[in-house]
């Protein structure tokens, strides 16, 4: 063994020397011969280019690029024929350094082994009227006068760059790609008909725009990655599967294909994210999408998937982006919604052939479930179309405890005691808010074994079923059943214009309704005859919108006006007794109207009209006109008690009685 290490020693020596003897014959060829060196790159390039190559100096580096020999190339420049007019310099370069086969290049054969480019711009300028300097990426044709070919053996095994820009600016399809190039090196290993090239990239994205009007992806977005490519000599395409990249920091999967020829060069690019926040995903779009998109808010992660197809000479690209949102909150112009759940997409090609512009895009919801302040609700289907003047059309379900509301709706009107309530709500219209926003809703409300006190006039009703009906501005109260005071009642009711006038002008709401009985015993219903109570706003931890609309309801209640249609089989009050009832009654604030009313009494017909207005507190001004047709006098004189005199009683009566009564009297409650 000692024997062998000398020997070993020995060898490394020599062959030490060698190496540094290559080196220093390379070294010393190349300086002396820098000028033809010079001349024979540029000529090996000019052959190649129909443009101007410009080469400022070249020097020999060792160490640079060591272990291998590198000729450092200073200020060099290629510009095309109409530099002069439009000023872009197609290639420009403080410094490239180029990696030699220094055998080859004795030989004057193809030297070039490696590329690195630093402070370097390349500019692919095309103007209004179609010409473009990127004829200078197309070569000359070969001596024979055919087309270059591209299945050329490709001698580079290495391309670094370092501080290079990249633009293609295409002023006739108002196409602008800018790319800052901070660091790039791609490793190449040429087969027969593929080109492998393994990249390691940072960038910094300024545009890539399809249509600059229009705006930019990814606009000042860093892009890095260590991934791999593979482009096809014969078919021109660049593709890449399932790379792991990270933009803006944040971490993407990314798919695609590139067809670089010259017949219909076009790309396809698939990109997912896992999770990114919503937030994240605007930044990286075109401003107005990001505008269309921030009509609604998240705060958890989504998962987001999007494919991009169109081509590479300009146009709108198709974008179909798809996403996955989990138990996040969501605020909407309209509601804001807690743990919401759904999927849904995104597509600037509503109409196949238009134009992929905002008027033919869509944004489509499907399976959302979400909270409500409390309340479940869930949608079908969510979608706004044209995102210039956005139309939203959706569905919403809900079913609660009708007690629930009370939270809510704090108004101090209607309080809801017990039973269950399903919502079913539909709308289509414009996503901004406005007063007519509710002349766009449809839906109902269905009640079951509800329970609801009047709190103004503190009248309970039970036992309450039936459906609200909402018809764009319209409300409609369908066979509305329950127990009033022991007495069973059917409401149908309409509110026209109801929506829009809660909130313009609540004193013009004008509600119907029509109320039948089989029986009513009018003594339960006195409380009409107190003062209402007042109806004083609460204030609670609920949103402002909500307490607003609360008082909004109390308002419309408490100022609206209130036209009822009561009919009943039979009516009593203590001793008096009727049959048929019909009656005409408006309810205004201060007063009852009482337009008409009549029914069979005591062997004949009464009809009445007048006022009831409240004067003071639990006191009504009275003014009626009756008109009594062959009624039994005594019976009438012992319904009306005697009408509060002993003058003339029913004992004293006998016959029937046809009379017009006009009287004004104070009544206390």
């Amino acid at each position: 063994m000692k024997k062998i290490f000398p020997v070993v020693f020995k060898v490394l020596k020599i062959v030490l020397v060698l190496v540094i003897v290559l080196y220093a014959v390379a070294f010393f060829y190349i300086k002396a011969n820098k000028a033809k060196i010079i001349k024979q790159l540029t000529e090996q390039v000019s052959t190649k280019l129909n443009g101007k190559l410009i080469i400022g100096d070249a020097d020999v580096s060792l160490f640079k690029k060591f272990p291998r020999i590198a000729v450092v190339i200073k200020n060099i420049s290629l510009t095309d024929s109409l530099f002069a007019q439009h000023k872009h310099t197609f290639f420009s370069a403080k410094e490239a350094f180029i990696n030699l086969n220094i055998f080859k290049l004795i030989n004057k054969n193809q030297p070039l082994t490696g590329l690195t480019l630093q402070d370097a711009s390349i500019y692919f300028y095309t103007d209004t009227s179609g010409y473009t300097n990127t004829y200078l990426l197309k070569g000359k044709k070969d001596s024979s006068g055919g087309p270059k070919k591209t299945t050329d053996e490709i001698n580079l095994k290495s391309i670094g760059l370092t501080n290079v820009r990249f633009v293609l600016d295409d002023r006739k399809r108002e196409k602008l790609h800018d790319f800052d190039v901070k660091d790039l090196t791609v490793k190449l290993n040429d087969e027969t008909e593929f080109l492998n090239m393994n990249a390691d990239a940072n960038i910094l994205i300024n545009s890539l725009a399809f249509n600059l009007p229009k705006g930019t992806f990814l606009k000042g977005a860093t892009f890095t990655g260590d991934f791999k490519l593979k482009y096809g000599k014969e078919t021109q395409v660049l593709s890449f599967d399932s790379i792991d990249v990270k933009i803006a920091g944040k971490p993407f999967n990314l798919s695609g294909k590139f067809d670089l020829g010259d017949k219909n060069p076009a790309f396809s690019l698939n990109v997912y994210a896992r999770k990114i926040l919503y937030e994240e995903v605007k930044k990286l779009l075109p401003v107005r999408i990001a505008k269309s998109l921030s009509m609604v808010s998240l705060d958890k992660p989504v998962a987001a998937s999007a494919k991009l197809t169109g081509p590479l000479r300009g146009g709108e690209p198709y974008i179909l982006a798809n996403w996955v949102v989990e138990n996040s909150n969501l605020k909407t112009p309209f509601l804001d919604f807690e743990n919401a759940s759904f999927s849904g997409y995104f597509n600037n090609e509503v109409v196949v052939g238009q134009p992929r512009y905002d008027p033919n895009s869509i944004i489509f919801v499907k399976n959302f479930k979400a909270e409500w302040q409390g309340l479940p609700v869930s949608s079908n289907k969510i979608e706004i179309l044209n995102l210039e003047i956005p139309t939203l059309t959706c569905d919403l379900k809900s079913a609660f405890p009708l007690a629930d509301l009370n939270e809510i709706i704090p108004t101090n009107s209607l309080q809801l005691t017990s039973g269950d309530a399903a919502i079913l709500l539909s709308y289509k219209g414009p996503i901004e808010k406005n007063n007519n926003t509710n002349s766009f809703l449809n839906g109902n409300i269905s009640f079951k074994n509800g329970t609801m006190i009047y709190v103004p006039r503190n009248v309970e009703l039970k036992n309450l079923n039936g459906l609200l009906l909402f018809k764009n501005s319209d409300v409609f109260i369908q066979n509305l059943q329950g127990m009033v005071l022991d007495n069973k009642i059917v409401m149908n009711g309409t509110a026209k214009n109801i929506l829009t006038l809660i909130n313009t002008a609540p004193n013009n709401v004008k509600i119907d309704y029509n109320i039948f009985s089989p029986e009513l015993n009018l003594s339960a219903f006195t409380y009409l005859l107190k003062k209402r109570n007042a109806v004083v706003r609460k204030t609670t931890g609920n949103k402002k919108s909500f307490g607003d609309m609360a008082f909004k309801i109390d308002n419309v209640l408490e100022r609206g006006i209130i036209d009822l249609t009561l009919n009943a089989g039979k009516i009593s009050y203590k001793k008096f007794n009727a049959n048929n009832l019909n009656a005409s009654i408006t309810l205004l604030q201060d007063r009852y109207v009482i337009n008409n009313v009549s029914m069979q009494t005591a062997g004949g017909s009464m009809n009445i009209n007048g006022q009831l207005l409240n004067s003071s507190q639990n006191y009504h001004t009275a003014n009626v006109n009756a008109t009594l047709n062959g009624v039994d006098v005594k019976k009438i004189f012992t319904a009306f008690n005697n009408f509060g005199q002993d003058g003339i009683t029913a004992n004293n009566l006998e016959g029937q009685l046809t009379a017009k009564v006009n009287t004004s009297v104070n009544i206390n409650d």
